[in-house]
């Protein structure tokens, strides 16, 4: 038997008589991605107009706009992965850390590293982590399964048993091995699947376990800080060869690569989101999680992939940052996934879930990119820059808020 078709965004029923066919569903869609578009395209509009107005020697000038695009870059392409999360009514809180992770595996992985010395405690206290993990994991898909408690604890202790042992022998294999210098490719790769590794994580334990997103993304905020600083001992990673710094000091069409990355994360994005089966279950999954999965979606399967994308983004814009700093800086990044939430918040993208789109993100980038350029060049002082910004948010989530009361 077919698995009914998922709407891209709840539909209301027709009125009798009424034929709600595919194209008026599409016209539909297309028109409420419009409508959500317009308030933050709208917002943009009024920072131009207003710092314009009032500096427009400064303001007005490809150096600022410039000076943007360069300074947001990163932002942008991480609010792109967490417009996914947010839409499947989700939250992502570790994108900060998990920025510094990537950034720190890339760099280690461009310019060489070794190995700690084998110790029994350390690789006793990987497999154990690993354990606890798979356990619980292995614990909460049993019992979602319909397993008795009886099973599904034996069903978790032998996932934990096994993770402990591929775990500790991991350990044991790679213990006081020295990496050589990769090339650049290699490391901006090691980066973005370090990301995606974090994210599925993230995935798979607010799925199996059915627990809130922002427990388990606040937990990984604190958990994959704390690796990237043991990693490094707290100590930049530095002497990375000179080319990956042409990612950021480059220039392509007058703006550096980066930027034509992040271009490019954004138009391959769009189609994913709005015109795709993924796109499609996301919005299903948002907008009411029991009718999917009663309609024939896997529902965990499909929360973990936009998590594992939030997650490959949040990599990407670290190995970016990776390249501005020519370093990797393990405490840096650090409130950046709270920026990232705004944008896309103020982006159109509703906290409930079902809305929102990946231009409009972009453009919340782009809103606190200019309001804070704004700030800066009409020398307002940084604690009321921030009173700003948190207004904006408010106006932005009350805004959201009346939209559903309103239906």
């Amino acid at each position: 038997m077919a698995r009914p078709s998922i709407p891209v965004e709840y539909q209301a029923p027709p009125a009798p008589g009424v034929s709600l066919t595919a194209a008026s569903v599409a016209r539909a869609n297309l028109l409420r991605a419009v409508g959500s578009i317009l308030g933050p395209l709208i917002g943009l509009v009024l920072v131009f107009l207003i710092f314009g107005a009032w500096k427009p020697e400064l303001f007005l000038t490809r150096d600022a706009v410039e000076n943007v695009f360069r300074n947001n870059y990163h932002y942008a392409v991480a609010a792109v992965g967490a417009t996914f999360v947010i839409i499947t009514a989700g939250i992502d809180l570790s994108c900060g850390s998990v920025m510094a992770l990537s950034c720190v595996c890339c760099a280690l992985v461009i310019r060489g590293f070794s190995f700690p010395t084998w110790d029994v405690g350390q690789a006793g206290a990987i497999g154990g982590g690993l354990a606890i993990a798979a356990g619980l994991c292995g614990m909460g898909r049993a019992m979602q399964n319909g397993a008795t408690r009886w099973r599904s604890a034996q069903v978790g202790m032998v996932a934990a048993a096994a993770a402990f042992v591929i775990g500790f022998a991991f350990w044991w294999i790679v213990a006081g091995h020295v990496v050589r210098p990769m090339p650049v490719v290699v490391g901006i790769l090691a980066g973005v699947l370090t990301g995606a590794a974090v994210g599925w994580v993230n995935g798979a334990l607010i799925t199996f376990l059915s627990l809130p997103p922002f427990i388990i993304t606040l937990a990984t905020l604190e958990g994959v800080r704390g690796l990237a600083l043991y990693m490094t001992d707290a100590i930049p990673v530095s002497g990375m060869p000179g080319n990956i710094r042409a990612l950021h000091s480059g220039s392509v069409l007058g703006f550096p690569p980066n930027v034509w990355i992040a271009v490019l994360v954004t138009l391959a994005a769009i189609p994913v989101l709005h015109f795709s089966v993924l796109g499609r279950y996301t919005y299903a999954i948002g907008s009411n999680e029991r009718t999917a999965r009663l309609c024939g979606v896997h529902v965990e399967r499909w929360k973990t992939i936009c998590y594992v994308i939030a997650g490959a983004t949040a990599g990407l814009a670290g190995v970016m940052m990776c390249a501005k700093f020519n370093s990797a800086p393990p405490d840096e990044f650090k409130g950046v996934e709270l920026t990232v939430i705004a944008a896309v918040v103020i982006g159109g993208t509703s906290l409930f879930g079902g809305e929102g789109t990946v231009m409009g993100s972009v453009l919340g980038v782009l809103m606190l990119g200019f309001l804070y350029t704004g700030c800066n060049i009409a020398q307002i002082d940084t604690n009321v820059q921030r009173i700003f910004i948190g207004g904006t948010i408010v106006l932005a989530a009350a805004l959201d808020r009346f939209r559903h009361l309103a239906r």
